[in-house]
């Protein structure tokens, strides 16, 4: 497996939030490392991203609930994730909009800030 070089730091390439379309690449091997084993017939991969804040909304609207929460007594009721900050930790980075700040290139790339909400019935 070829090493990347992230000695320069690391570089954010693909959106975090989610996107209409899904990323599509070419890969004739399965994500299963098996010595000899067939390239794959049709290679085209498909993949959709979910944020944190989709997942476990998705899982709070199903009626799903945390272990932890319901011995304290709360119930969460949403999670957002953001790309926006109420403040600018890194000011050569970001500029600020009508919601905060977010960062100055391809914000989406990255969430800043996220709110739970959670209430004790």
């Amino acid at each position: 497996m070829e090493r990347q070089d992230f000695s320069s730091g690391l570089r954010i390439e693909q959106a975090y939030f989610e996107m209409p379309e899904p990323l599509t690449w070419e890969d004739e091997d399965s994500y299963v490392t098996t010595p000899g084993a067939p390239k794959l017939s049709s290679p085209r991969n498909y993949q959709w991203n979910h944020s944190l804040g989709e997942i476990v909304t998705a899982l709070i609207d199903a009626g799903l609930t945390v272990t932890a929460l319901i011995d304290a007594g709360l119930t969460v009721t949403a999670l957002e994730e953001t790309p926006y900050s109420a403040w600018c930790p890194w000011p050569e980075l970001m500029v600020e909009d009508s919601r905060g700040f977010i960062l100055r290139d391809n914000p989406e790339r990255l969430p800043l800030q996220f709110a739970i909400t959670a209430t004790k019935p």
